[in-house]
């Protein structure tokens, strides 16, 4: 079956449809052949309108800049779809987020879509992403009352809703009213990597941050604490996008491609990840430090929690600070039985709950009962 994959293309979420891609065009036996498009970079004639921006407005909502943007990257989705289906049948849609398919609603009578989500609009309008001040959430019903209609007339719509968390399946059950076999939770998945080689004797202990947004990640606090607590003992390495300044001891890599010999390199090297992330929704680097057995430091942002096992999968700090970082960095290097004992919690749950492999088997079944 012909199945089109849509990526939105932005922050983490390549993450999680290019392993789908790649693994059905690796098991044909699976009978799905995926085409992929993409929702950003907006193509002209959405661009302009999509990112337009009016300062003054934008620090409430009042620039309407969430909705102009979604609705603009679905419609730029909606003209690849089309222009597809006019070369080939589509047999199945899968659509990642439910943010670039919402002008999608009227072709789902006709070809079953399936929308993967790592947050409701409810959920987001409950944190920074859509209302960052008191103000902007005063005026949420009138900046993303528009999507709100929208996201609703999707999901109840789609043939299958594909929740990244259980607080995004809990929230489509509790604020959407949506129930049964409609929802087939579909985390972010990865593969687990060969075991880890020990590390050099007499080399520091390895500190490994990843984030493309680097403040958002937390990556200033990291900093903080490395100057302040960690200089001596540790080397820090940067994975970012974000223009960081090098200083001793901290290496910043730049322009290193998710998959590549170089991240992976940077990965089998490090001694430990620390994900002190502030704003996130679910939090797929935390799934990559686990498939590569690497110990973990992590906030409790987005699913980091659930993705953890409440910190049997990794040590979660209290809150975010170089003090804290500091002293669970610490905690994680000198007792080496139960660092070891949550890698290998770690090991066990990508197993059971974020296999690429049993999900690109569970997703193939669920693509084939729809036609």
């Amino acid at each position: 079956m012909n199945v089109v994959f849509v990526n939105e293309n932005t922050l983490g979420h390549a993450s999680y449809v290019g392993p789908l891609v790649r693994g059905f065009r690796e098991r044909p036996d699976l009978g799905v052949s995926p085409q992929i498009v993409n929702a950003a970079p907006i193509a002209p004639p959405w661009r302009w309108w999509g990112n337009l921006s009016v300062r003054g407005l934008r620090r409430w909502g009042l620039d309407f800049g969430h909705t102009r943007w979604r609705i603009a990257a679905s419609r730029h989705v909606r003209s690849q779809v089309e222009c597809l289906r006019s070369t080939m049948r589509i047999d199945a849609l899968v659509v990642n987020t439910q943010s670039v398919g919402l002008s999608l609603v009227d072709l789902a009578q006709h070809i079953p879509v399936f929308v993967a989500m790592d947050a409701t609009f409810d959920q987001l309008a409950r944190t920074p992403w859509f209302g960052p001040n008191r103000m902007s959430r005063w005026l949420l019903p009138l900046t993303i009352g528009r999507l709100r209609t929208l996201e609703r007339r999707l999901l109840q719509c789609a043939r299958g809703l594909l929740p990244w968390s259980l607080g995004v399946a809990q929230s489509l059950t509790d604020e959407y009213r949506i129930t049964g076999e409609k929802i087939l939770p579909l985390p972010p998945s990865v593969q687990l990597q060969p075991t880890r080689e020990q590390r050099s004797p007499g080399r520091k202990p390895r500190i490994l941050f990843v984030g493309g947004d680097f403040r958002r990640k937390g990556g200033p606090a990291l900093v903080e604490s490395y100057r302040r607590f960690l200089a001596q003992g540790f080397e820090l390495h940067i994975i970012t996008q974000t223009a960081v300044p090098a200083e001793p001891g901290i290496v910043v890599h730049r322009n290193i491609e998710a998959g590549s010999d170089a991240w992976r390199r940077c990965w089998l090297e490090a001694d430990l990840f620390v994900f002190p992330s502030t704003l996130e929704t679910f939090g797929i680097v935390l799934l990559e430090a686990m498939s590569f057995q690497t110990p973990i430091v992590s906030s409790g942002a987005g699913a980091a929690r659930e993705i953890l096992d409440d910190g049997r999968a990794g040590l979660l700090l209290p809150n975010v600070t170089p003090q804290t970082i500091a002293t669970a960095i610490e905690q994680v290097v000198d007792d080496k039985v139960a660092t070891q004992a949550r890698v290998e919690h770690g090991r066990r749950r990508v197993q059971e709950r974020y296999d690429l492999t049993t999900n690109l088997e569970r997703l193939a079944a669920a693509l084939h009962r729809s036609n």
